[in-house]
């Protein structure tokens, strides 16, 4: 009765350790701290982060496009980690390496209706996301694919 007593209550102390194990190895920490919540409106950023939580269209008016510029920013930052086998393998959103089929996927978490709040911008800020922050708000990336979404993320 003592060994099982002691063998049920060393379970949840293992799958913690192996829980942050698996956490850790996906986080890039070298990519810095996670951003602010996208829409909180009170970041110590001041003005500039305003500007990347604004769900009124982009300011220079020119057409983006997934293929061409969206695709090419997640690719090399995501991939390596968002795709089978690897560390973020048991995630909803898993790159494949084809633009029409991954389009299919990233859309999943955006929200044309509410562009700064799409779950897209908030994981790559680093809000929530095990990989730390990959383009920060305000950052011209993150810019660029609030503006795809601004414009209804289209292919």
């Amino acid at each position: 009765m003592n060994s099982e007593s002691t063998r049920v209550h060393r379970r949840p102390v293992v799958g913690a350790f192996v829980l942050a194990l698996l956490l850790a190895s996906c986080a890039d920490f070298s990519r810095g701290a996670p951003s602010a919540p996208a829409g909180d409106g009170g970041g110590a950023e001041g003005g500039s982060g305003d500007a990347a939580v604004s769900d009124g269209p982009a300011s220079d008016g020119a057409s983006v496009s997934f293929a061409t510029a969206v695709y090419p920013l997640l690719v090399p930052t995501c991939q390596s980690c968002h795709s089978t086998g690897n560390e973020a393998g048991d995630t909803q959103l898993l790159f494949t390496g084809a633009a029409a089929a991954d389009y299919a996927t990233v859309v999943m978490f955006v929200d044309t209706s509410s562009p700064a709040s799409s779950r897209m911008l908030a994981k790559m800020s680093g809000n929530g996301h095990g990989g730390g922050t990959v383009y920060a708000a305000g950052s011209p990336e993150y810019q660029t694919i609030l503006q795809w979404i601004q414009q209804g993320a289209q292919p």
